[in-house]
């Protein structure tokens, strides 16, 4: 594949990664507000999620969906405009592709500008997942990304999904101990 046509400035090479030229300059300029130091420590946090992650959040995530270049760039802009949202994505990007020149899964992504801009805005920001295994793999991500970029503390909580046949068989559980404490306490 010849990474310097597939998009109209072509892509830049970041540690082994291939990143839309637009989109890199997003996230050196905007998002790391040109720190050359900060840039090279996202690009490799970038790559090194890649690597620890990829493979398992293309089997958790099945979605033959592949979001074009400009789209993933508007999105990461929109996240940065309005930080107290999160987007994260489902299924792949062509904005950045790993070494063998696939689109890599564009939450990774996604993942690391937010916990970026939740570092920068001292915010916590809450995620909320479809299932069980997709709320380990992003707290596992998450947390990997703030070892990465060096943050102190966690700014990202990631909300588990509620079982709701566990929940309302709960709730039942409790109301019949109370009526029956009711009951046995008014006679």
């Amino acid at each position: 594949m010849n990474t310097t046509q597939q998009s109209g400035q072509g892509y830049q090479h970041k540690d082994n990664l291939f990143i839309d030229a637009p989109l890199a300059t997003f996230i050196e300029q905007k998002l790391l507000g040109n720190n050359t130091a900060d840039a090279a420590q996202f690009f490799e946090a970038l790559s090194v999620l890649v690597e620890e992650f990829g493979g398992t959040y293309r089997k958790l995530n099945q979605s033959c969906q592949e979001m074009a270049c400009e789209i993933h760039l508007k999105q990461c802009q929109a996240s940065a405009d309005k930080p107290s949202t999160i987007n994260i994505s489902h299924g792949s990007s062509k904005a950045i592709l790993d070494e063998y020149s696939c689109a890599i899964p564009s939450c990774l992504l996604d993942v690391l500008t937010t916990t970026v801009i939740a570092n920068k805005q001292d915010m916590m920001l809450s995620l909320s997942t479809t299932n069980q295994a997709e709320a380990e793999l992003m707290e596992a991500v998450f947390a990997r990304a703030h070892c990465l970029m060096g943050f102190d503390s966690q700014h990202i909580e990631v909300i588990r999904p509620v079982d709701n046949v566990a929940c309302i068989a709960q709730a039942r559980k409790r109301a019949e101990y109370h009526d029956s404490q009711a009951m046995v306490s008014h006679g």
